[in-house]
């Protein structure tokens, strides 16, 4: 059963180290751009230490490389926001410490142990500004880039054609609909996992040799989860790598993978260096779970009965400007563990699979348009029945008309009468009994008697016949 199911069992200790032996390295586009992120000792270390030594063994698709490019910039100027946005909340500091300077009347002022305060806060805030032009440069004169680059001459797999592209492209919608992964997550206009995905495939296929994937990518669609907990590659992963190319196939986060180098390959990483890398993975995790924040809060401002304040809709737009104490607590709350059964009704609705003849419907509903002369003839409906409603009650409130008419249930414009004498009677009889003022009480009254009957029975008689 393990040849056929490969992916729903953990590698045994011989396995892996029979992997890490003979594997590939492929680096994913996030692994790459984090490198952005890392003060210059943690670079240095991960690209000196770990990455050089095992260069000869590394290897990125295509589209790995096509990301890293055009996302690079986008991920400098990131960085230089981040120095940005700290240093008002600084500057707000040190205004608040020469406000409290000035009370040199009150007994529990120390002002040179203010002064203490001011000057580190002074020098942190001139770091901060030399960083953040640092990173600004990078934008001419990258070496970051640099290294990279040097680090993955010829190491960097071909792109596909155009005709390879859209066999990938109609693969892509099938794989989205039935969510086979990797990339559905994405939405089903971006299918850069799924290339990257074959490429790898391809790559490995071309090679014969086992692929170890390491990627900073913390969606459902790559890892297989048991109550929040990252158990390990999703096994249609492992099961189609096996399947189409013949090899193994494991992945680990970055600062998974520096945990395992020195027992595997007998490289030694600075714990410092693995503690960098995993809180840049974890704080790329909590913002990636709120990209839907913006979304979520324009919904909610356009229900009535929901309101926010105005700065919180304001700061809470703005992410990427969010003071440190909110982030913090943003990712404590990112890291919240739902009981078990919640995480099991959570999994089974995402992974709910709409049957094919449902998905057809559903597409052919949000494309139905209705003709011209339905749609004019839907307004004029709702227009008429709206007239009708206002007419109804404002008669109704005047007791001139009866319930029947009022619920729409004995209304027929059809009949329109056809002389003043049926005008006239029609007016008569929509007055009611009591605002007749030529009918006494003794006619309204019933008749007591079979003498009193025949009278009024005599006076219903048309008048032709009396005649």
């Amino acid at each position: 059963m393990k040849q056929t199911f490969p992916g729903y069992y953990r590698p045994t200790e011989d396995e892996f180290q029979n992997l890490w032996g003979n594997c590939l390295f492929v680096l994913d586009a996030n692994v790459l751009l984090n490198l952005y992120c890392y003060s210059e000792s943690g670079r240095k270390d991960l690209i000196e230490e770990i990455f050089k030594p095992i260069s000869d063994r590394l290897w990125v698709p295509h589209q790995v490389a096509l990301e890293y490019h055009s996302n690079r910039r986008t991920k400098i100027m990131e960085q230089a926001n981040k120095y940005k946005n700290i240093q008002p909340q600084l500057r707000r500091t040190q205004q608040d410490l020469d406000q409290l300077r000035t009370h040199k009347e009150h007994p529990f002022v120390n002002v040179e142990l203010i002064d203490k305060i001011k000057d580190p806060l002074a020098e942190i805030l001139q770091e901060l500004e030399k960083r953040k032009q640092e990173q600004v440069e990078l934008l001419d004169a990258d070496h970051i880039l640099h290294s990279v680059t040097e680090l993955l001459e010829g190491r960097i797999g071909c792109p596909y054609g155009e005709e390879k592209m859209q066999e990938i492209y109609k693969q892509w919608k099938t794989r989205y609909e039935n969510r086979i992964p990797p990339g559905y997550r994405d939405g089903a206009q971006k299918c850069g996992d799924l290339i990257l995905w074959l490429q790898t495939i391809d790559k490995a296929k071309e090679e014969n040799k086992p692929i170890i994937f390491v990627t900073d990518e913390a969606k459902g669609d790559w890892w297989e989860r048991e109550d929040d907990k990252i158990i390990g590659p999703r096994p249609e992963l492992i099961n189609e790598m096996k399947y189409r190319a013949g090899v193994s196939f494991y992945m680990y986060s970055a600062d998974e993978f520096l945990e395992r180098v020195p027992e595997y390959m007998g490289l030694q990483v600075k714990p410092e260096t693995i503690d960098e890398v995993r809180s840049v993975r974890e704080i790329d995790e909590a913002l990636a779970n709120l990209r839907f924040l913006p979304q979520m809060l324009a919904a909610m401002t356009r229900v009535p009965e929901f309101r926010l304040p105005p700065q919180m809709l304001e700061a809470m737009t703005r992410v990427p400007e969010l003071p440190p104490e909110m982030f913090e607590a943003m990712t404590r709350a990112a890291q919240f563990q739902p009981p078990p059964e919640m995480l099991k009704a959570m999994r089974q609705a995402a992974e709910f699979r709409p049957p094919p003849e449902m998905l057809k419907a559903m597409r052919q509903a949000a494309q139905f348009q209705p003709p011209p002369e339905a749609l004019k003839a839907m307004r004029q409906v709702a227009q008429y029945q709206e007239l009708v409603r206002q007419a109804a009650w404002a008669l109704g409130g005047m007791g001139r008309i009866s319930r029947e008419t009022l619920e729409g249930s004995s209304v027929d414009e059809s009949v329109e009468p056809d002389s003043e004498d049926e005008q006239e009677g029609e007016a008569m009889d929509a007055i009611p009994p009591e605002s007749a003022g030529s009918t006494s009480p003794d006619e309204s009254a019933e008749p007591n008697s079979e003498d009193e009957q025949e009278a009024e029975g005599t006076d219903d008689k048309p008048e032709a016949e009396d005649e």
